[in-house]
């Protein structure tokens, strides 16, 4: 059978040159499916993250207990129209104050924030959801959006 094959590779040598592409094709075939399929069940598992309610990732998690207050400031930009916009549970927050504050650096270059300062009103977890938004014509404008977790005792 060997000197068979030994005469069969010796008369055609690109059938044989194909033979053993074939099988290497084959052998490396079978050495992936068992990665793949090791790879599709890991992934078909819960994630063991924290779920977010609005699909982000929270950006800082605020832990309080029930009638404490809390700021969040984030730095914008007048010129550019964005402004922050915010979403959140009003049974669980109160906001109490949301207004424009200014920080002044060495060089003289003035900084602007949006403050927003809220309440908790009762315990339990909840999210802000925070839009840097701009408002036109076609429609409103999102440049950036973060998610603060909170948790009230």
């Amino acid at each position: 059978m060997a000197s068979l094959y030994f005469r069969f590779s010796l008369v055609d040598n690109k059938d044989n040159s194909r033979w053993k592409e074939g099988k290497m094709v084959r052998r490396i075939l079978m050495a992936m499916i068992p990665v793949i399929a090791i790879g599709l069940l890991s992934g078909c598992g819960e994630k063991e993250e924290e779920g977010s309610k609005y699909g982000f990732l929270p950006v800082e998690k605020i832990e309080l207990k029930v009638n404490e207050e809390f700021t969040i400031a984030r730095p914008f930009n007048l010129n550019s129209g964005y402004i922050w916009r915010e979403k959140y549970n009003e049974s669980m927050l109160e906001l109490l104050d949301s207004e424009i504050d200014t920080e002044t650096k060495e060089d003289g270059t003035i900084i602007l924030y949006q403050v927003f300062r809220f309440k908790a009103k009762q315990k339990g977890n909840t999210q802000i959801f925070l839009a840097h938004i701009r408002v036109s014509m076609e429609g409103d404008d999102v440049r950036r959006q973060e998610v603060f977790d909170i948790y009230i005792e």
